[in-house]
């Protein structure tokens, strides 16, 4: 089977169970059925499957290096938020997390095909330990941000859906505001720690590599803002200061900034060559 197919195949895996979610959601049946999240298990085990397949087979790592395009970065980050989505399912049932999720995650593996850079000379070739750890260590960070900024999106939902007094069933398919926001902030505390690891990997991959520090990038200077964005959030909420929505706000910011440090400079930059 040609590589090509796997993402789009896990893409309409995953764009099924979004579907089977919603029309569960909106008829009123109940989310935490046992068969019902077992399909969804299964169908999502599945997609996570074609989608580590499709990495595999695009051959990233060889026994010198790893070898990293746009394509593979954005299949690795995706890969490791399926994993964190169906350790979710394990752990917590769906809690509304799949209504938003999945669809976002079914639209990238259905555009990873067309993305640019798919073996192109732009591509990034790793020169030792340090430089794959800081990247792997990267998608990690982003897909754990891409879990906390989606948690995000649903506290500012379910807070707003509250105070206008207005309970849609898909609110109702949401955990309770308390537990929602609880699960947000100890996704935002890991969030901080991997990032703060990817930079920390990064700077001394440079200097060990290079001998000097390249902090004056788009991508540095990003994530670094992003960082501080974040850490700021867990002083204010350590001091209490600010309510959940305000916080919900701020990752939603530092997620558009993660964003921009690679996969958005890096695809604009592909297609303007």
């Amino acid at each position: 089977m040609d590589v090509s197919l796997f993402f789009p195949i896990a893409g309409l895996i995953t764009l099924f169970s979004a579907y089977l979610i919603w029309s569960s959601v909106l008829k009123g049946e109940t989310s935490h059925d046992t068969r019902f999240e077992s399909l969804l298990m299964t169908l999502q085990s599945l997609a996570t499957l074609f989608t580590l397949s499709g990495i595999v087979l695009l051959q990233p790592i060889t026994s010198h290096d790893i070898h990293f395009t746009l394509v593979t970065a954005a299949a690795t980050a995706t890969l490791f938020v399926q994993v964190m989505y169906l350790f979710g399912l394990l752990r917590h049932g769906i809690q509304g997390l799949g209504l938003f999720l999945l669809p976002v995650i079914a639209i990238l593996l259905l555009v990873i095909p067309v993305l640019p850079e798919g073996g192109s000379s732009s591509s990034i070739e790793t020169t030792s330990i340090l430089h794959s750890s800081h990247l792997l260590t990267s998608m990690l960070a982003y897909a754990v941000l891409t879990m906390t900024a989606f948690h995000a999106i649903m506290h500012l939902l379910l807070d707003q859906a509250l105070k206008q007094k207005r309970i849609h069933p898909v609110i109702q398919a949401m955990p309770p505001l308390v537990k929602l926001e609880k699960l947000m902030l100890t996704l935002l505390h890991w969030s901080v720690w991997l990032i703060a690891l990817a930079i920390l990997t990064g700077l001394v991959w440079q200097w060990v590599d290079f001998s000097q520090f390249a902090l004056f990038t788009h991508k540095i200077l990003l994530a670094l803002i992003s960082f501080a964005v974040l850490s700021w959030l867990l002083h204010h909420q350590r001091k209490a200061a600010w309510h959940g929505r305000r916080t919900s706000q701020w990752i939603l910011v530092a997620y558009c900034l993660m964003i921009l440090a690679y996969f958005g400079v890096h695809l604009i930059k592909a297609w303007l060559h």
